[in-house]
């Protein structure tokens, strides 16, 4: 039986409810609010839940806080930027929360942090983004390559900015999160499971509309396709991963 396993986490909220800034070099300054989220789980008898919780964002001449992410310009003009970014991992996995009991057996995989490089580009033709990370604490040891494209589409009050993208996840990084050595095996039942890199393709939309100069409301939504050396693990019984998320953000 599958059951809901709330996530307070901010950072993890924050990932999936606040928009990358839209417009970001036509003005600096603070984004505050209250946003909520929901994220599915790909794990195995296991579905996540997030929770309504504050949001902050900031734009500045020197560094940015977006989300989950932070860093600082190594350069920027009016279309570049490349930085150096700090940013939260929210994947994880709670053998508690997972209702079946082989899974209960198994280790607990959890969540770090990334150091890495990012690129942007501010363009008439869209938002490009390229990122490329490492797991500084130590739980995988293992590397994450990003890249997206964004095309923002302004229909009066109201902005619209689908997405593309595709995430690259080292073997180090997919054997923490998804492998199964020996001792767990023997354990659970579950069959020894040690997965190479992967490419998983990704797909979102977010819709923004102002209120007013400084107040606005925004939803998004995002779907990865997980990669079959990820599902194939005998952890996962999703091949995808939805997230949504909606809040109230007030600039100043």
């Amino acid at each position: 039986m599958k059951h809901y396993s709330i996530l307070l986490s901010l950072c993890c909220a924050a990932a999936l409810a606040l928009p990358l800034p839209l417009h970001a070099e036509e003005r600096w300054g603070f984004d505050l609010g209250l946003g909520g989220s929901v994220i599915t789980s790909e794990y195995k008898d296991v579905y996540s839940a997030g929770a309504t919780l504050p949001l902050l964002g900031y734009e500045g001449e020197h560094f940015y806080l977006r989300g989950i992410s932070g860093g600082l310009h190594l350069f920027k003009n009016e279309m570049h930027e490349i930085n150096v970014q700090l940013s939260y991992l929210p994947q994880r996995y709670l053998a508690s929360w997972s209702s079946d009991h082989a899974m209960k057996q198994l280790d607990d995989r959890y969540s770090s942090m990334l150091a890495g490089l990012n690129y942007r580009l501010l363009s008439p033709y869209g938002i490009l983004q390229a990122t490329v990370s490492a797991d500084i604490l130590g739980y995988s040891n293992g590397f994450i390559a990003q890249a997206s494209y964004s095309y923002p589409v302004t229909l009066g009050f109201v902005t619209l900015m689908p997405s593309v993208g595709i995430k690259w996840t080292s073997c180090e990084y997919n054997d923490y999160y998804y492998g199964i050595d020996s001792d767990e095996s023997r354990a659970s039942g579950l069959s020894e499971y040690k997965p190479g890199s992967a490419l998983s393709p990704n797909a979102g939309i977010t819709a923004r509309v102002g209120l007013s100069e400084n107040w606005s409301i925004f939803a998004n939504g995002n779907l990865e396709f997980l990669n079959q050396e990820i599902y194939d693990s005998p952890m996962v019984e999703n091949a995808t991963k939805l997230s949504v998320g909606a809040g109230l953000l007030y600039r100043f």
